[in-house]
């Protein structure tokens, strides 16, 4: 069974992590039936991640929520509001992903 995996990042103003390593990371920790996409036409994704740079997290916007089943926010260093440090937001986050059930 494929998992669509949506990412949404912020516009990147004030970006603490490196928001496309973050997603490559998270990527390379997942099995092959995870596909990540961001292509906005494909929903609703299984799982949504809203990567955002700074604690802010400006892309939590209510015109999105409806794009994915479920989402995961990083903001900054922190994982749904969970903080951790920037070298393990990728585990903290394939955690999760793999925790859920679309």
């Amino acid at each position: 069974m494929q998992i669509v995996i949506g990412i949404k990042y912020c516009g990147g103003c004030n970006p603490r992590i490196d928001r496309a390593k973050l997603a490559l990371e998270i990527e390379k920790l997942l099995p092959p039936e995870y596909n990540f996409t961001t292509n906005l036409s494909l929903n609703p994704w299984d799982i949504g991640i809203m990567i955002c740079g700074c604690p802010t997290a400006c892309v939590d916007k209510t015109e999105f929520t409806n794009l994915a089943r479920k989402w995961i926010i990083v903001a900054g260093s922190s994982v749904d509001l969970d903080n951790a440090p920037e070298e393990k937001l990728a585990d903290v986050v394939s955690r999760k992903i793999t925790g859920m059930k679309p």
